[in-house]
């Protein structure tokens, strides 16, 4: 069935989450002979033409509203000419959905949404009811979220029942799985297990459960590293707490990492480290970054906060602790210390489960969901 879509999202800086699950998507109906255009704010005209210049792509969205300081809601009444399109995807929730379907609704046209966490049900809460998400689920004919857990929280606070279907975000397999040289790193830290993190350095990351949990491995096991991939706002309030601690001197923050650079860090750690928490209803709606260490053959350890438990399989492709269990943690991190033979089990099971979830999958079952709709339709 040939088909055009239109796709809107936020952002096409693969350097954050969304700009990164934009780009792979993309990259993969491109790859599957899918028609599409994306539709993204202006501001996001810079990022598409250093990272996704080949990506046909509009920009005739508002700012993201939260970005703007005086946030102007009537601009996101603003409706779209989708009318060249056989349906419209808005891969992300809040606000970009709201305009969406609106401008679906105007056309004609059968809509579908993603809604990936956080912003699939604060916004609930928090926005009146003319730009509220629940008027938008109740126009999409299929809302795809990545995580049970991101849909029995939209269930919960919408107070009503959607056509939501569970796809797991995907995974670059072949960027990961793909050996990189990782010796410069591993030299630096000669007979050190390490640990890595990677993400935007916030409390729903949760990375000072692991520095405290790493306090505490201190007391049994004493030859580790951790290293922490990422910047933002909460990166003086980790250090501080890793100086008080006692364990300042294990602790590298690294930076932002990304490309080449990002798969080094992935290959050169032991365990993949990743502790996020649900706080005041900001929460992880599944995990790329599971993957990716998956891919890699690394085990993980999480906590049981969002959607964590789509993207970690608990006691085969790492090993999950209750949300917030700091000593949960550290016993986890001293058993694949202690267990070379688990780390490469769990390490093999991991690729063979990221390997599942490569972006050609996931984008498969985005279009048999596209051609249903399109089915009943008519």
């Amino acid at each position: 069935m040939i088909m055009r879509i239109a796709l809107f999202s936020s952002t096409a800086n693969v350097r954050n989450g969304y700009g990164n699950i934009t780009a792979e998507y993309c990259r993969g109906l491109m790859s599957a002979g899918i028609d599409f255009t994306l539709f993204l704010p202006e501001k996001e005209r810079e990022a598409h033409q250093r990272f996704i210049p080949d990506i046909p792509a509009r920009f005739v969205l508002p700012p993201y509203i939260f970005e703007m300081k005086n946030p102007k809601a009537l601009l996101y009444l603003k409706r779209i000419d989708v009318s060249e399109f056989d349906l419209v995807h808005s891969l992300f929730d809040f606000p970009y959905c709201f305009m969406a379907a609106r401008s679906a609704k105007k056309y004609g046209k059968p809509f579908i949404m993603g809604s990936q966490g956080t912003y699939g049900v604060v916004p609930l809460l928090r926005f009146p009811d003319w730009l509220a998400l629940k008027w938008t689920y109740a126009q999409a004919k299929k809302i795809i979220v990545p995580s049970w857990f991101t849909r029995e929280m939209i269930i919960k606070y919408a107070k009503q029942e959607y056509p939501i279907e569970v796809i797991h975000n995907g995974v670059n397999f072949a960027r990961f799985v793909k050996a990189a040289d990782a010796s410069d790193i591993r030299a630096k830290y000669p007979g050190k297990m390490i640990f890595l993190t990677v993400g935007g350095l916030k409390e729903r990351k949760g990375q000072d459960l692991a520095i405290k949990a790493m306090a505490e491995l201190k007391r049994k096991f004493d030859q580790f590293v951790y290293l922490v991939v990422g910047g933002g706002e909460w990166r003086s309030h980790l250090q501080d707490i890793a100086r008080d601690s006692g364990i300042g001197d294990k602790i590298i923050f690294a930076g932002v990492k990304d490309g080449s650079e990002l798969e080094k860090y992935f290959h050169a750690c032991d365990v993949y480290v990743h502790t996020p928490r649900v706080a005041h209803l900001n929460f992880e709606g599944f995990g790329i970054v599971y993957l990716e260490a998956g891919a890699c053959g690394k085990p993980s350890v999480a906590t049981d906060a969002g959607g964590v438990r789509d993207a970690v399989i608990d006691q085969k492709t790492g090993i999950i602790v209750p949300d917030g269990d700091i000593n949960g943690i550290s016993e986890a991190l001293l058993k694949l210390c202690r267990d070379g033979t688990l780390r490469k089990i769990m390490g093999a099971a991991g690729r063979q489960y990221a390997s599942e979830n490569d972006w050609a999958t996931i984008v498969k079952k985005f279009s048999d969901i596209y051609s249903q709709v399109l089915l009943v339709e008519g």
